[in-house]
């Protein structure tokens, strides 16, 4: 593998992709708290749960390392703004959302109890795309619902992660490529606000 950027531009770029990520959940938790958006609930609180535990798993696996700092601070968000929500009482649910809060459970105990790294990551990215499926769902029959500008900070965030991990072996990548099209997606579907292609 070439070496892309220098360790210290590697540091810098993973500096500015963690605080877009911290400004994007603030703005989330602001847009929550203020009632410009109602998040899809068991959505946060399955990517809260998701990243929670691969956070417990690799501290246990490993110990703490630095590099675990986004991880803690993404789940620490996660969980606010589904506590948030709660306690606002503002929020969507419908019963179908509880059916993908399983199936994205069921494939996290697959990605821990996998040994090999693809397959870890690739059953990592399904667990994270089935419990956003709600969150996508009202982002389509209602964009006003999830329209915050968080999506596109996040988006920028992994727009950087992706540069990061240019240099390196494509498994980095895999899980950056999906949030940044996640992330893009939602962008897209929250400005579909009066355009003719919006379902009533």
């Amino acid at each position: 593998m070439f070496i892309f950027l220098p360790s210290f531009a590697e540091r810098s770029l993973g500096f500015v992709a963690g605080a877009f990520i911290i400004i994007a959940q603030i703005i989330l938790l602001r847009d929550v708290y203020k009632r410009k958006i109602s998040p899809g609930l068991l959505s946060w609180l399955g990517w809260a749960s998701l990243m929670g535990i691969s956070l417990i798993a690799q501290i246990f696996g490993k110990g703490w390392q630095w590099s675990l700092t986004g991880l803690l601070l993404s789940t620490l968000g996660c969980f606010a703004i589904f506590f948030t929500a709660w306690a606002l009482k503002n929020y969507l649910v419908k019963k179908t959302d509880w059916i993908y809060l399983i199936l994205g459970l069921i494939c996290l105990l697959i990605y821990l109890a996998s040994k090999d790294p693809w397959f870890t990551t690739g059953f990592a990215i399904l667990a994270d795309f089935i419990v956003g499926i709600p969150t996508l769902q009202h982002a389509y029959k209602n964009p006003a619902s999830q329209k915050t500008s968080a999506w596109m900070f996040g988006f920028i965030s992994w727009m950087f992660s992706l540069i990061l991990c240019i240099g390196h072996s494509w498994l980095y990548a895999f899980f950056p490529i999906y949030l940044f099209l996640y992330n893009g997606v939602m962008i897209y579907l929250t400005r579909r606000i009066n355009s003719p292609e919006a379902p009533d």
